[in-house]
């Protein structure tokens, strides 16, 4: 059985959105987030810190927190150039739930790691992105690759088949479960646990060293990267790919899974506070990338203009408008709103990888 196999089978993206369409979304209360409340470094800190006690109690960041590695496995992903080698991480967390991540070194490394967290679906070798085929995973750890980029690949927090947390309500029964700091650090562990590891390794005979840290994610991992890029400042460059909006935009089933919505959460962060902390700081740069034709998350057709107020255009720039001036109210840092117009689905399209992504990563090399 292959690490991938130990996983839920294929639980697609689609389920961000439509776990809770059957039960009904009404009785969910969702944040009101439209208003900024970070408005210095000071309240961006003391945010911070609110949000690691949730996430990890009074414990803190788990700098300590490593995984259980296996060096040198058969690479997950076919077809990849210039790479060198593949560590696969394992992270038990609770009976039955383990953290998977897979670190890919590059024949010839820039200094520079990219985490990309794909969210809910279970593999990274899908189709390349040219043939608009998949989600675009295969597609871009090949260019990060070629780019000389190191990639920490992290899947989500799944159950293993067979266990009776199975099936779409997965992340529901982890909010029930009764651990120290709460359930929420199940989405952020595997990441933290590889990080630790490879940010001790550095230099060593067999790891590469980093000197920047960068992430890209979809779906659910475009909600994991814009949570992590505000509480972890050495992330430098984020790209959350049809991950989230803000709360205040949402309604039906696209409220999604329960860690996108939990009350208690996003009243110490709405959505607007969590992109101004992810985009704040020296070096660091935040690219939200929405897809106009997505079929599953935060594109034309799933917004609801007359619950809005107004169109999707509007209603994305509105949001992204008042990002921006509380990023450079506080400064130095940067935000940005893409929205993909080329993308068929819900995907990281080749043009992202090449017209967003890349250059954008070039150009904080140059900084």
């Amino acid at each position: 059985m292959t690490p991938i196999q130990r996983y839920l089978p294929a639980t697609c993206a689609f389920l961000l959105l439509t776990s809770f369409a059957s039960r009904g979304v009404a009785a969910i209360k969702l944040v009101d987030d439209r208003q900024i409340t970070v408005h210095s470094h000071t309240d961006v800190e003391a945010e911070r810190a609110r949000l690691i006690n949730y996430i990890w109690g009074n414990g803190g960041y788990p700098h300590d927190l490593m995984p259980v590695v296996r060096k040198g496995v058969a690479s997950p992903v076919d077809g990849l150039e210039e790479l060198k080698r593949v560590d696969e991480f394992t992270l038990p967390m609770l009976p039955g739930l383990e953290g998977l991540a897979n670190h890919y070194m590059p024949q010839h490394p820039n200094g520079e790691l990219v985490i990309l967290h794909h969210g809910h679906a279970e593999t990274f070798n899908d189709g390349p992105a040219r043939q608009k085929k998949g989600y675009g995973m295969q597609q871009t750890i090949k260019a990060l690759l070629l780019n000389g980029y190191g990639v920490l690949t992290v899947y989500m927090p799944h159950r293993r088949p067979g266990d009776a947390y199975n099936g779409g309500q997965t992340h529901t029964k982890m909010f029930e479960e009764n651990v120290g700091g709460g359930p929420m650090k199940f989405f952020f562990n595997t990441l933290v646990a590889g990080l630790n590891f490879i940010k001790s390794r550095g230099g060593s005979d067999d790891s590469a060293a980093y000197h920047d840290f960068h992430m890209i994610g979809l779906s659910g991992g475009g909600w994991t990267t814009t949570v992590y890029a505000a509480i972890d400042p050495t992330i430098h460059c984020s790209f959350p790919v049809a991950g989230s909006i803000p709360l205040h935009l949402r309604s039906g089933a696209s409220v999604g899974d329960r860690e996108q919505w939990e009350e208690s959460f996003y009243r110490i962060a709405g959505y607007p506070d969590l992109y101004v902390m992810g985009s704040t700081g020296p070096g660091r740069r935040q690219i939200q990338i929405l897809n106009r034709h997505d079929d599953c998350c935060f594109g034309e057709k799933q917004h609801d203009a007359a619950a809005a107020g107004k169109g999707y255009d509007e209603a994305l720039q509105g949001y992204a408008g008042r990002v921006q001036s509380a990023v450079r109210e506080i400064g130095p840092g940067s935000f940005r709103l893409v929205i993909d117009e080329i993308s068929p689905s819900h995907m990281i399209s080749s043009h992202s990888i090449e017209s967003v992504i890349l250059p954008e990563l070039r150009k904080a090399r140059k900084q």
